[in-house]
């Protein structure tokens, strides 16, 4: 159990049907909304700010990623730790999410529970996989998403010539792993000429 000194209170964004809780809610403010979120964000100032996004929407991203902007920019919460919990690694929407200032990242199962103090207890200690960086390290920068309905997206290998369609054991084992870097098309990427 975590000291009240270390846990402070903590603003909990779950948007739009994010997994119920697994904890105590003693200390944690609960927002379902950016827009609640944002109220929250500016009405008091938090130990910390955990944003668990579950949208199936490729739309909604921008949402995340605006929000995440817009509470990196507040003088109240420019300095708050955040992190963003995703349901799985895409590395357009970690780029852009780092573009915005987000410095941590959580990949959680489809069928995880939400645990805020948990996820709290690794942010305070700086735990070296919630780091974006980390995240984007294994991810093969040759990695290109086409959205091919709302809520899909094809993957491709740009260093292939967006001819081959990723998924699978490759997608998940090599393009999306520490793996890529003795990937073939990865060390000789064919170019367009």
């Amino acid at each position: 159990m975590i000291s009240p000194t270390v846990r402070g209170e903590i603003l909990v964004c779950q948007f739009p049907q994010a997994p119920a809780l697994e904890c105590s809610t003693n200390g944690l403010t609960v927002a379902r909304s950016p827009m609640a979120c944002l109220d929250a964000a500016v009405t008091r100032k938090y130990a910390g700010i955990l944003i668990y996004f579950a949208a199936r929407k490729i739309k909604a991203r921008d949402t995340l990623v605006e929000l995440c902007s817009d509470l990196n920019e507040i003088p109240i919460t420019c300095s708050t730790r955040k992190c963003v919990s995703l349901l799985c690694r895409n590395r357009n929407l970690l780029v852009k999410l780092k573009e915005s200032g987000v410095e941590y990242v959580d990949i959680r199962l489809p069928t995880g529970s939400a645990d805020p103090w948990s996820m709290w207890e690794r942010l305070n200690a700086l735990e070296s996989s919630l780091r974006i960086d980390f995240h984007l390290s294994r991810l093969c920068p040759f990695l290109r998403y086409k959205p091919i309905s709302d809520q899909n997206e094809m993957i491709t290998c740009a260093a292939y010539r967006n001819r081959m369609v990723l998924g699978g054991r490759r997608l998940r084992d090599v393009c999306q792993s520490e793996a890529y870097l003795q990937c073939e098309f990865y060390l000789n990427p064919r170019t367009n000429t």
